[in-house]
């Protein structure tokens, strides 16, 4: 409250030293009042205790007190609940005012549109469908078709292929080991595949990554389990 301001039904800081003075001091003289002769009502007692009478009416109420000793503790008991009352609702506007701020903070938070964070983008290459065509090959190299011209020999790119290889007529279906060969037979790729019956050859499908090999010619080696290899000559670009 600002200096030299007063609300209305408070007494004034003189005012209240001056009960306080007398009240101590009737304390220490004593005034027992067991009979609680000429006690005013505890509803005065406790309207003086939360300044709730104008001036006029705690003159005469104020020197009673002064003067007895049951008055004064009850006056004194109202008072500290008051002034415990008024402290906890400000502790307690204090600790809504944190509430409402924090929960004003977390429903801000949830409907703020999230900020799009960079994200570390990977470049995958795709994996590319390639066939190699095989057919006019023979299964077992007679003379005969040793003296055929060699075909042209296919040309394959260096990437992640699904790939379809159509083989011979007489090549045995089943699981085979496919292996691309350098120029001195050394593997440098391996996977597996199947070879099915489609209607009009033995294809064999497979997935291999040719992206690390370098270009050049390599031999395509295909073998069913524990049986020989079949060889065909190819050009990874």
């Amino acid at each position: 409250m600002t200096k030299g301001k007063q609300r209305c039904g408070e007494p004034t800081l003189r005012e209240e030293r001056r009960f306080i003075e007398a009240a101590s001091e009737a304390i220490k003289t004593g005034f027992p009042n067991a009979e609680r002769l000429g006690c005013p009502e505890s509803t005065a007692l406790r309207a003086i205790a939360q300044r709730h009478l104008s001036v006029l009416d705690i003159e005469d109420v104020v020197d009673h007190i002064a003067t007895c000793a049951p008055c004064f503790a009850e006056y004194s008991r109202h008072r500290r609940r008051h002034l415990l009352k008024r402290r906890g609702g400000l502790a307690l506007v204090c600790v809504t005012g944190v509430l409402a701020s924090g929960m004003a903070w977390h429903f801000q938070r949830m409907n703020r549109v999230p900020e799009k964070q960079p994200v570390a983008r990977q470049t995958i290459d795709p994996v590319l469908a390639a066939t190699l065509d095989f057919r006019d090959r023979t299964v077992q190299r007679s003379a005969e078709a040793q003296r055929r011209p060699e075909p042209k020999t296919p040309h394959l790119r260096r990437a992640r292929l699904k790939l379809t290889i159509l083989l011979p007529i007489g090549t045995e279906e089943g699981a085979y080991t496919v292996q691309f060969w350098t120029a001195n037979n050394q593997p440098v790729a391996n996977e597996t595949g199947t070879t099915v019956w489609d209607g009009s050859a033995e294809t064999l499908s497979t997935s291999i990554d040719l992206r690390n090999l370098p270009p050049g010619k390599y031999m395509l080696a295909l073998r069913a389990s524990n049986a020989e290899w079949y060889t065909y000559r190819l050009i990874l670009d």
